[in-house]
């Protein structure tokens, strides 16, 4: 991916990084990017190679590899639905008032009855979100 596929508000990750950042500016030479807990990155090219600093501190980079945009899931009621893959994770009740997870493409660790309290079982379809940033197994 080139940085000038970037804009902002769009999420991403790179290297080995498991919470997606997001892109907060894009400047003629090289993206600013933030992390979950506050910290501001700048990833810009040098002779074709993509590298990462801290926001200003060029001179500690590091190779900036498998550059990729993961989009965001988007919650409605009992469903959550991935923006760029169609991904979806919901809830459903079975008669007897017992809840599930159920999804296209994960495979949520149900017990052998279900959830007998509705929010068990949103624990586990956020915890299925959260480990899927990109929306792919």
């Amino acid at each position: 991916m080139e940085l000038e596929d970037l804009s902002g508000g769009d999420r991403i990750l790179f290297n080995d990084r498991a919470t997606p950042l997001e892109v907060e500016e894009v400047e003629e030479d090289a993206v600013i990017v933030a992390g979950p807990k506050g910290g501001e990155y700048e990833i810009y090219e040098n002779d074709g190679t993509l590298l990462v600093c801290k926001k200003g501190n060029r001179r500690y980079s590091s190779y900036c590899e498998d550059l990729r945009k993961v989009g965001v899931w988007k919650r409605e009621g009992d469903e959550w639905r991935h923006s760029m893959t169609g991904a979806r994770v919901w809830l459903e009740e079975d008669e007897n008032s017992f809840w599930s997870v159920r999804s296209d493409i994960f495979e949520p660790d149900n017990p052998m009855y279900g959830f007998s309290d509705k929010e068990f079982a949103v624990e586990e379809a956020k915890s299925i979100v959260d480990s899927n940033p990109s929306g792919e197994r």
